[in-house]
């Protein structure tokens, strides 16, 4: 053994355990602290990082509306009493009130932005305390005297009845004076009202009530607060839901004058009530209508959606609403609307409905209700690949593949959300091919593995049964997958749907277009083959004798390791360099290495092109796997482009970037023909995103630029088709070109990437 960097003759140690403690040893000697959780780079203040928290399962949060204002809504969400105003939505906490049990609470409405609630006093009275929320000039207590009884509310009044003692009851507006100065409701002769007063509404100086006529039937009417004076409305037949605004009376009924419909009645007027039909579904169903100017709001039942039947003006029936759990009347003006429903998109929140100036009834979200958490997501897989996260979280049962743009410069940044799939488990995905995001799924005719690619789950290719079952796939490049199944590799050609090698399973990991893998037969050595033609086109000599079981490859870098005979790796192609490497737990990034320790720690190494190391520090609080090491369900790494994923305990997914030492951008391998016969179509393949790039085709005989064809953030392919026309559209002459490409890196570290060649048009 002459270059082997981590070796333990004395103790044959595999598993996790042997790894880890290679890593603290080799990786970490005379550490004394272990860093920040988000590991970073010597001399650099603070790495950027993105948290991405797993997605946890929401339900309808509780919510309900305990009264209305002129400004505002008065609701509870939990514990708290809270106040949303309707003129830029924002929500407080009324702790004046947060002592007072909600059943003390007077619902309704109250132009003056005030909340209500009662308490007893020791003499048998009530007092009426009003706060006011959004004007603490408006604080008041009414006082109502002993022997008031079943007091009700409507804005401002308070009504409540005095037993004669001779088994009727009399109505009184208590005004908080003495009980002598309080009006006496005159109602029509011969009616009567219960113990308790019927208060349908109100606004301004009037309340809507209801009482008893003389034959038992019911009645109702306008009572004048200042003075108890009752004007009766024409009501026929049954009637409900009754409303009063500052123009118009309505209510609803099946029957009587007019037949089924809403009821609209100027509040001065005294003639025939004008009658709005209503698209009813049931014949017995509870209808609840609101005026809202020349509209009618109104639902059926609860449920059910919140609907808008105009009576006049230019508005349009529509729904409003699909779904309603509360409305209520905000009386000022011509009638607005207040309603706690969910929208079209599922969205549950405390809308407001008034009619503008153009004369449609407009929608204003006051509130979103927040979701209450139902159920923890748990991620239980997770994949880093050139700018692109992708993790699987479990949810109540059900398994599902996330995916989020994380950014390709040397800091991340967290960008689009990525389609979601049915869920993966760990090795059952990977991304990086020219096809987008590979995945294994299961054959339904024979229950064998099935590749299929693409980043739309909608649209996925049609699929490649492979050979085995329950297998993982162990790499991804753009042209090619590993896949190991039943003890057998097979490098997955996906340009042609074809399974090109088949191998007994052993050290592999694909470089762009090749194949990097052990050599049984010659200890020591890894081989590079063509995976289409099973040519070997390189060798390289890890000075070892044995056999690596496992190889990663990250730029010129590949780590081995040799887990029977204890001993790793990294060996660096272009320089013939060693660097130190523990047997198991470790995965190899841009220039840097990570790997687990017995504490289930990350510590994070630098692999200098000089062949020395340096110490990138720890990440801590990495979530414990539920197997293995966690490579691939709690922490994972970017190969080609410098960044670390990880799980902590809160299954939240950290992305950062451990050093900003990364490599240069290349072009790792290219397609490009030699000749031209009217068409031509190249591809190069860089080994980093890149932020843009050009080509450009010259004749040569003349130094003319023919044609040129530039893009934008590219992953990782470049590709360009001529069709032998020049920019004008004229064919291009017989003879010799030269193309050129040039790539800027997306990660801005170093310079731009350029290749060239040449190329002999023919047309004849």
């Amino acid at each position: 053994m002459s270059r082997h960097l981590y070796t333990n003759s004395r103790s044959r140690r595999t598993g996790r355990t042997a790894g880890a403690a290679a890593a603290a040893v080799v990786l970490a000697a005379g550490l004394a602290t272990a860093l920040p959780a988000t590991a970073h780079a010597a001399g650099k203040a603070e790495a950027a990082e993105v948290l991405i928290p797993a997605p946890d399962a929401f339900g309808a949060g509780p919510e309900k509306i305990l009264a209305t204002g002129r400004q505002g809504v008065l609701h509870r969400e939990g514990g708290d009493y809270l106040w949303t105003n309707s003129y830029n939505s924002r929500t407080r906490v009324v702790t004046e009130i947060a002592s007072v049990p909600e059943n003390l609470l007077v619902g309704g409405h109250d132009e003056h932005n005030r909340a209500t609630y009662t308490q007893q006093r020791a003499d048998g009275g009530t007092d009426v305390v009003r706060v006011g929320i959004e004007d603490p000039a408006f604080n008041s207590t009414l006082k109502v005297p002993a022997g008031y009884l079943n007091l009700s509310y409507a804005g401002s009044w308070v009504l409540a009845t005095v037993d004669r003692g001779d088994g009727t009851y009399e109505m009184r507006v208590a005004r908080g004076g003495a009980a002598s100065a309080d009006p006496v409701v005159r109602l029509p002769a011969g009616a009567t009202t219960d113990a308790r007063p019927v208060v349908l509404g109100g606004q301004g100086s009037e309340v809507l009530i209801g009482y008893r006529l003389a034959d038992g039937s019911p009645g109702y009417g306008i009572l004048t607060a200042y003075d108890g004076r009752v004007k009766p409305l024409p009501v026929t037949g049954d009637a409900s839901s009754f409303r009063i605004t500052q123009m118009n009376v309505s209510w609803f009924s099946r029957n009587g004058d007019g037949g089924q419909g809403v009821r609209i009645l100027p509040r001065s007027g005294t003639g025939t009530p004008k009658v709005v039909p209503l698209d009813i579904g049931s014949p017995d169903s509870e209808v609840t209508a609101f005026l809202v100017q020349d509209n009618v709001v109104w639902h059926e039942g609860l449920g059910g959606p919140l609907r808008l039947t105009p009576h006049a003006g230019v508005d349009t029936g529509r729904t409003l609403l699909p779904t309603v759990e509360f409305a209520q009347l905000r009386a000022e003006g011509y009638g607005d609307v207040l309603a706690l429903g969910t929208d079209a998109h599922g969205r549950r929140a405390i809308h407001a409905f008034h009619q503008d100036g153009s004369g449609t009834v407009f929608d204003l979200v006051m509130r979103e209700v927040p979701g209450v958490r139902t159920a923890d997501g748990e991620i239980g897989a997770l994949s880093l690949d050139r700018g692109r996260l992708r993790y699987v979280n479990s949810l109540v049962g059900k398994d599902t593949l996330h995916g989020k743009a994380v950014g390709t410069g040397l800091d991340p940044a967290e960008g689009a959300r990525l389609a979601d799939f049915p869920g993966l488990a760990a090795g059952r995905f990977a991304d990086g091919t020219d096809e987008g995001l590979a995945r294994l799924v299961a054959d339904p005719a024979t229950g064998k593995d099935t590749l299929v690619t693409g980043d739309d789950p909608e649209q996925p290719s049609e699929g490649l049964v492979l050979p085995g079952t329950g297998g993982r796939i162990l790499d991804a490049s753009p042209e090619f997958v590993l896949y190991e199944a039943g003890g057998r590799s097979y490098v997955v050609d996906t340009a042609r749907d074809l399974v090109v090698r088949d191998q007994p399973a052993q050290g592999a990991v694909l470089d762009g277009d090749r194949l990097i893998t052990s050599a049984p037969g010659r200890p020591g050595t890894v081989n590079v083959v063509d995976p289409r033609s099973g040519r070997a086109t390189a060798n390289h000599d890890l000075g070892v004798d044995c056999v690596p079981g496992e190889l990663q490859r990250s730029g010129t870098l590949v780590y081995w390791s040799c887990a029977s005979e204890d001993a790793a790796g990294v060996y660096d192609t272009a320089t013939h360099r060693d660097y130190p490497a523990p047997v198991s737990g470790a995965l190899l990034g841009d220039r840097f290495l990570a790997a687990r320790d017995a504490a289930g720690e990350l510590r994070l190494t630098a692999l200098r092109p000089d062949g020395s190391t340096a110490d990138l520090g720890t990440v801590t609080g990495v979530k414990q796997p539920a197997v293995g090491d966690g490579r691939g369900s709690t922490w994972t790494l970017d190969a080609d482009a410098g960044k670390l994923a990880w799980v902590g305990t809160d299954d939240t997914v950290h992305v950062t970037a451990p050093q900003q030492a990364v490599s240069p951008l290349g072009v790792s391998h290219s397609t490009v023909p030699a000749a031209s016969a009217g068409t031509w179509s190249a591809a190069w393949w860089l080994s980093k995103p890149a932020a843009s790039w050009k080509v450009t085709l010259v004749r040569r005989s003349t130094g003319e630029t023919v044609r040129t064809w530039t893009g934008e953030d590219t992953r990782g392919a470049v590709r360009v088709g001529w069709d032998g026309t020049s920019a004008s559209g004229a064919p291009a002459p017989d003879g010799g070109y030269t193309w050129r490409l040039t790539a800027a890196p997306s990660d801005g570290s170093g310079a731009d990437v350029t290749a060239s060649g040449t190329l002999r048009v023919t047309t004849g």
